[in-house]
């Protein structure tokens, strides 16, 4: 037994209702609690490293500062002084950084356990805790949409990089693995490109809603499947956002299993996986070596 878990940042719950997405309509769930912490509204790398270790930011340590960190010690307290601004000043003054220093921020991973650290539990780009380089790609997108990307440009790399997690997520599932998790960025990009352009952002949510299928469909009889997020997208067009800024983080984080419960708080993820999986074969004592000739592969360069 499997159980999936789809980290889609900025899936709206009042836009899967708007959008009418099936797709993402697991079994149980809905719109669920999640939190702000150093900012007004929900922040990627805080909310995330929560999902995955149900701790507060101030136990985990993803906060203000936290959420990015500098090689240099200079910039590294710079960081930390500006964490309490928005996600877009934050980006834009990490990319002057960037461009006049060469030296680029790494998000930061939290030393906490969580549920990643469970016996054949395998996780790939979840913010604050394993990998962030997916992230920041997304991210550089963002700002080359701000500078002039075209749209058939920006689809590409975005719907690309969309496609890898989730192929990630689908060959996990012939594996004997217990929990497999990843997080997906692609909706927050589009939400912030295309706050104002409905059929764009309705596209961007069949998409991954498409991606979602894909998952749902490779699942075994005992896998389980969580779609959550981290907040939601205010957008122009969607009546409840009337005389809020298009483009900024709403509340209305979602989630949504395959199971007959869900988790009703970002804070309840992690136990709720971990109860899910606790049936979950493992591999331990079956896993054969495998007796590999490496002198060709020294006389090629491979192996040292």
């Amino acid at each position: 037994m499997t159980v999936v878990v789809l980290a889609l940042d900025a899936l709206d719950a009042g836009l899967v209702d708007y959008f009418d997405l099936d797709a993402v309509r697991l079994g149980s769930g809905g719109e669920i609690e999640t939190f702000a912490n150093t900012q007004d509204v929900p922040y990627t790398p805080e909310v995330w490293a929560t999902v995955a270790t149900g701790l507060e930011p101030a136990e985990h340590g993803i906060t203000g500062g936290g959420t990015s960190e500098w090689e240099n010690p200079a910039l590294d307290l710079a960081s930390t002084v500006t964490g309490h601004l928005d996600e877009s000043t934050r980006g834009t003054l990490g990319k002057l950084v960037r461009s006049r220093t060469g030296t680029r921020e790494r998000i930061g991973e939290t030393d906490r356990e969580s549920m990643f650290d469970a016996d054949d539990a395998v996780v790939h780009n979840w913010p604050g805790v394993h990998d962030g380089e997916p992230l920041q790609r997304a991210w550089d997108l963002m700002n080359a949409v701000a500078e002039g990307m075209s749209r058939s440009e920006f689809e590409r790399e975005l719907f690309g990089l969309c496609a890898q997690q989730f192929g990630w997520a689908r060959e996990m599932l012939e594996h004997p693995v217990s929990i497999a998790g990843v997080h997906v960025h692609t909706l927050d990009a589009a939400g912030h490109a295309y706050a104002d352009d409905e059929a764009a952002l309705r596209r961007a949510y069949g998409r991954v809603g498409g991606f979602v299928e894909e998952v749902a469909d490779a699942l075994g009889e005992d896998d389980d499947l969580l779609v959550v997020s981290d907040h939601g997208m205010r957008t122009a067009f969607y009546p409840p956002d009337d005389g809020e800024k298009p483009a900024s983080h709403s509340w209305r984080a979602y989630a949504s299993s395959t199971a007959e419960t869900c988790p009703e708080s970002v804070y309840d993820v992690r136990a709720w996986v971990e109860e899910r999986a606790k049936g979950s074969a493992t591999a331990t004592g079956t896993d054969e070596g495998i007796d590999m000739p490496t002198d060709r592969l020294r006389e090629l360069g491979y192996l040292d």
